[in-house]
């Protein structure tokens, strides 16, 4: 009877855990989506270009990379809920300066706060998430992200629909990050040992898993995804309306097709993973990305591109999860905290680095290289991807 009520209790635990990971995953989004909406009325009031942007995102950066990269030497040094509620309370705080603060310094000192509070938060909640729950629960977090991501310009919309200002929807996240932060605070010592403690006690520093030649292998893997998946989201607007002749609307439909199709796809991935093993289902989705960007490059028709999209975009979906939940298996349980925050860091790099070179490239080949470039990225993806498998076989065998 008490075996009974001590498996049920852990059952509850751990459903309470793994709906505060999704929370905590919303919140994440939101900022996120915030932006751009915002971005206009905010530059206005500090009195600044629009194309200040640049500087408002490399202090956000700046201080994204900073605590994910270093993330699992962070949580050997304090547990993850007290991390958690300090990081939600720095997010919460440079929210409420984007709302209420006009000074434009003042403005990109919340921006590095604000990336440091996310950075913590994703690599710290990934880390955990990657050590105690299956790829299809880690699927849903990362859809629930998205979630967030698509509810914050509908916020701010809502605001000004109903005669608030933009800055109100900062307000409402703020509000909603210290609800966080006092949740997390309440409930640190629901969260038990992290991988990071996992390091601390088995001998495996920071620099000893930054040695490690598949931790490197890994990270290249996400700087490659994510530079396709955030590239590709970014430069396909224009493309399509400065170079395939779509008009705004059409265009705009096409690009939301894309970002749906990825949301939906981790729904739908996170019930695929409990039938399906992960490894499979990674092998499917990195052949079917390189399908799909080259079906775009090619454009043989509007059907077809309109297809590579949507294939693209759902095949998408599971990667970085599923990336995420086999780090334990493919890295070592005592180096997954570590190896976490870097590939975090290099896939937010990739993020950037691998439009920008794309968008340079454009100015002397025109848009079409985009794709192309895109679709060589992919092709590199598979192969790195192909390596790693080589090399997990060999370690089994």
């Amino acid at each position: 009877m008490d075996q009974h009520k001590h498996k049920s209790g852990t059952s509850a635990q751990s459903a309470f855990l793994i709906v505060v990971t999704y929370l905590a995953f919303v919140s994440l989004g939101l900022p996120d989506g915030l932006l751009g909406i915002a971005w206009p009325f905010l530059s206005v009031r500090s009195h600044v270009p629009l194309d200040s942007l640049g500087t408002l995102l490399i202090s956000f950066t700046a201080g994204y990379l900073l605590t994910s990269s270093t993330s699992g030497k962070i949580m050997q040094l304090m547990s993850l809920g007290t991390l958690l509620t300090f990081s939600c309370l720095v997010t919460s705080l440079s929210l409420l300066t984007y709302s209420l603060i006009s000074q434009w310094h003042l403005v990109i000192i919340a921006a590095f706060f604000l990336g440091s509070g996310g950075g913590a938060i994703d690599s710290s909640i990934n880390s955990f998430a990657a050590s105690r729950f299956s790829a299809s629960t880690v699927n849903w977090l990362h859809a629930f992200y998205g979630i967030g991501a698509t509810v914050g310009p509908l916020l701010v919309t809502f605001m000004m629909a109903n005669d608030l200002q933009w800055y109100h929807g900062y307000i409402i996240v703020s509000v909603i990050q210290i609800a966080l932060s006092v949740l997390f605070g309440t409930t640190r010592r629901k969260w038990g040992v992290t991988s990071a403690h996992d390091e601390a006690h088995s001998g495996s520093g920071y620099f000893d898993t930054l040695r490690l030649p598949r931790v490197w292998l890994f990270s290249a893997i996400f700087f490659l995804y994510v530079g396709v998946e955030q590239g590709f989201g970014q430069w396909l607007f224009t493309i399509l309306t400065r170079s395939r002749g779509f008009d705004e609307e059409r265009a705009g439909l096409w690009t939301g097709l894309y970002w749906g199709s990825l949301t939906i796809g981790r729904i739908v991935f996170g019930i695929v993973l409990t039938k399906i093993p992960v490894s499979r289902v990674l092998v499917g989705a990195i052949i079917a990305i390189a399908v799909g960007i080259i079906l775009f490059a090619l454009n043989i028709s509007n059907e077809i591109s309109l297809l590579g999209v949507v294939v693209l975009g759902f095949a998408n979906a599971p990667v970085f999860p599923s990336l995420i939940s086999v780090t334990p298996a493919q890295i070592g349980k005592e180096h997954t905290a570590t190896a976490v925050g870097v590939q975090i860091s290099t896939a937010m790099l990739g993020g950037a680095l691998l439009p920008g070179l794309a968008g340079l490239l454009s100015d002397n080949f025109g848009l079409e290289v985009i794709s192309k470039v895109f679709s060589i990225a992919a092709g590199l993806l598979a192969g790195l991807y192909f390596v790693s498998t080589i090399k997990q076989s060999r370690q089994i065998l």
